[in-house]
């Protein structure tokens, strides 16, 4: 499998300023792949340490002293060669070792560490825990791309057309028809890469089924490492809802009437933190960030992968084969994907956000799905399917955002003709953060 963000990889390792490095992401997302995978590229000895299968490890980490903890942890079987990438996995079970980081980087410098961890943030955000705050980097790894999907099926040409397309084009006939058959494959299979293995080995939407539910299970068994910060059952209950609000403005008190909605949104968080849900923050998008305009208290939710959606709702593959991909789970299959590829698409050294944007009057229905930036534009963004529309809420966006240049409809036809609009296919999701001439 090929992953785009072995390139920053790579440009990290061979950087002469580079300091410790730790890679985000939600469980099973493939982190530790992609390290073992950037030690083979490069063919330099990895020692790896995974603070969960070798908690013997932990006790090296007494000493912050970089020197220290390397001969420690020479003597217990992890000699570190010259030139070699050390790897401390689920370091979130020792904060020791977190704390380190910061010690490497100011006495061993020439050391390329990379560390990871699926829980990072909860031991990150400790009250009792110290942050080497502006002596590590980061990078954030999210479940795999339609593009790279489309590689690991053996489809680089496909891939490189679609990466290739400006806004508003689309694929010659043919070739659309092809990457919206692909496409439907996506969505049932996401991009979790345990699933998509299972996908392309055996051929069977069945076994990718079980890949896709183990993982969730996986999640569901974390839910008891939130306590006491956060109830797991809270926590439970909202990841098990998540899946049929995507595309839905949250109500905080549909989730558990018997619960503040203070406690419902540190749970959300909670799981935000965790990687598997994500946050859709309204914003006015009267100026850039989006977030200066933000509005906490309204949201959508979007799910970690649209696999692993499916596989929640028990959409089957039939289902998903159905010709109006936009037209699933009431359109929301068509959200969650956008989403996802709108976060897979921005700089993998940033955390990215999502915003969407609603009229603020009383009755009001208007509502653009997506907010982004591009340049130093805001530009509105719409989930529509069919070749036709009025899209009243984008046009009403763009009326009251005049130094707004266009706005954006993601279709699975082509649309009419609009100076003011550019229609992209579905499966060009990404094109949409391309600057264009305006």
């Amino acid at each position: 499998m090929k992953r785009h963000i072995l390139a920053s990889l790579q440009e990290w390792l061979h950087r002469k300023s580079r300091k410790p490095l730790l890679l985000h992401g939600a469980r099973q997302v493939g982190k530790t792949w992609l390290i073992r995978e950037l030690a083979r590229i490069e063919k330099i000895p990895l020692v790896e340490i995974n603070f969960e299968l070798q908690p013997s490890a932990k006790a090296a980490f007494a000493t912050p002293d970089p020197a220290d903890i390397l001969r420690q942890l020479a003597l217990i079987g992890f000699p570190l060669a010259a030139g070699g990438l050390l790897f401390f996995d689920e370091i979130q079970e020792c904060p020791e070792a977190i704390t380190a980081l910061r010690y490497f980087h100011e006495l061993q410098p020439h050391i390329p560490l990379i560390a990871t961890g699926s829980l990072l943030e909860f031991a990150m955000d400790a009250a009792e825990f110290s942050m080497p705050v502006g002596r590590i980097e980061s990078l954030w790894l999210h479940p795999m791309d339609f593009t790279e999907f489309l590689l690991a099926k053996s489809k680089p040409d496909l891939a490189d057309a679609i990466s290739s397309l400006a806004p508003g084009q689309s694929l010659p006939p043919a070739a659309h028809t092809v990457a919206l058959s692909l496409l439907r494959g996506y969505f049932f299979t996401g991009g979790m890469p345990e699933a998509l293995r299972e996908s392309i080995e055996n051929a069977d939407t069945s076994a990718c089924r079980r890949a896709q539910l183990s993982i969730l299970q996986t999640y569901r068994r974390d839910f008891a490492k939130y306590a006491p910060r956060i109830p797991a059952d809270l926590a439970e209950n909202l990841f098990l809802r998540t899946p049929g609000l995507v595309g839905e403005r949250l109500k905080f008190s549909n989730i558990d009437p018997d619960r503040r909605a203070t406690s419902v949104r540190q749970a959300l968080s909670a799981l935000e933190k965790a990687g598997v849900v994500r946050q859709i923050t309204h914003s006015s998008g009267q100026g850039l960030p989006l977030a200066a305009q933000a509005n906490p208290r309204l949201v959508k939710l979007a799910f970690l992968d649209i696999g692993l959606l499916h596989a929640a709702l028990r959409i089957d593959s039939e289902l998903v084969a159905q010709p109006d991909l936009l037209g699933i789970h009431r359109g929301a299959a068509a959200e969650q994907f956008v989403a996802q590829e709108l976060l897979a698409a921005a700089p993998p050294d940033q955390e990215s956000e999502l915003y969407f944007w609603i009229r603020e009057a009383l009755n009001s229905q208007a509502e653009v799905d997506f907010l982004i930036a591009v340049g130093s534009y805001i530009i509105p963004i719409e989930v529509k399917s069919g070749a036709t529309g009025t899209l009243k809420s984008l046009h009403l966006f763009l009326q009251s955002h005049p130094a707004t240049p266009y706005g954006i409809r993601i279709h699975s036809a082509p649309g009419h003709s609009d100076p003011r609009l550019r229609h992209i296919p579905l499966y060009a999701t990404r094109t949409a953060l391309t600057p264009s001439a305006l």
